[in-house]
Order: structure tokens, then C-alpha cells, then sequence
């Protein structure tokens, strides 16, 4: 079992975690807050397609092989 103070440690920073906007949060709103609700849908759009193009890669191991080898990744760039 966990401890209580690990236990309690682990939960503030996750709940820190939870609470505070990631980059891609906050481009969003700011493109949705200067360009208007379609260009911050958009943005999000954008943003959902590349996390889940770079999460099929992930698993099935295209990405470990593209961080290996500088010319893949130059060219991904």
C-alpha cells in the first residue's frame, strides 16, 4: 500500500497538473480570443490531428525511428 504523505504528495501534483493550461490550451485561446471561434476551433483541430497522427506512430514505432535517425527527422521537420 502507499503510503499516506506519498500518496497525498502524488495527488497535489497531479492535481497541479490538471489546473494549469498546457501550450496547446493556450494557443487555442488565444487564436479563438483574437481571430474568432472558427480559427480557434481550428487551431484545436489542428492540434487533435497532430496528437493523434503522432500517437499511431507511436505505437507502432515510426516515431522511435524517426528521433533515431537525423534525416528522417529533418525531413518530418
Amino acid at each position: 500500500m502507499i503510503e499516506p504523505a506519498v500518496l497525498l504528495t502524488y495527488s497535489l501534483i497531479v492535481l497541479g497538473f490538471v489546473f494549469i493550461p498546457g501550450p496547446a490550451t493556450l494557443l487555442t485561446v488565444a487564436r479563438a480570443t483574437t481571430s474568432g471561434t472558427k480559427v480557434g476551433i481550428a487551431t484545436g483541430a489542428g492540434i487533435t490531428a497532430g496528437d493523434v497522427l503522432h500517437t499511431i506512430m507511436a505505437v507502432v514505432g515510426i516515431s522511435a525511428i524517426i528521433a533515431a535517425s537525423a534525416t528522417l527527422f529533418t525531413i518530418v521537420k
